[in-house]
């Protein structure tokens, strides 16, 4: 009777922890996405959200040591591809990550789209990002349209998108 117990006491954890973790990241939706400067981790050509104004930006975040984020990167890349030219941007933020690493990543994966070396600063302006990847959809008015915690698939990123365009 303990173990039942226990059980459903875990389960109910892990449910009110997801509740609440969507709940923060729909606190965020409609709000100005906060704008940022930072260096693309290939050439140090820096990077604004501010200039992509009038388009719908993909930002995001993830780490070198993350598994699920690497496994996320490639659909992000179609995605980049199908809508470019459509008002549409992808920019990755690489964050507590060496930049060799992330050269070597962004290469190994055929990346395209901008990625850029994050830091404390950007993360907390996105309210804290904790979880990676957290990826962010900024509508073409520059508000926060969209707070993904973990991975999705291209489908599913799509679907988020494309209304917006």
């Amino acid at each position: 009777m303990a173990n039942r117990t226990g059980a459903r006491l875990g389960v109910l954890l892990v449910i009110t922890a997801l509740l609440v973790a969507g709940a923060g990241a729909a606190g965020a939706q409609g709000k100005a996405a906060p704008d940022f400067t930072l260096k693309d981790i290939l050439e140090g050509k820096e990077y604004s959200l501010s200039q992509f104004k009038g388009k719908v930006v993909l930002i995001n975040f993830f780490t070198f040591f993350c598994g699920p984020c690497r496994d996320e990167m490639p659909d992000l890349e179609k995605i980049n591809q199908e809508l470019k030219g459509k008002g549409y941007e992808t920019i990755g933020i690489g964050l507590s990550s060496d930049p060799t690493q992330l050269r070597f990543l962004i290469k190994q994966l055929g990346v395209t789209y901008p990625v850029l070396l994050g830091d404390d600063k950007v993360a907390k302006a996105y309210g804290g990002v904790e979880v990676v990847p957290t990826t962010i959809i900024v509508d073409k008015q520059g508000n926060v349209a969209h707070k993904v915690l973990g991975t999705r698939k291209k489908e599913e990123f799509l679907k988020l998108i494309q209304p917006l365009l």
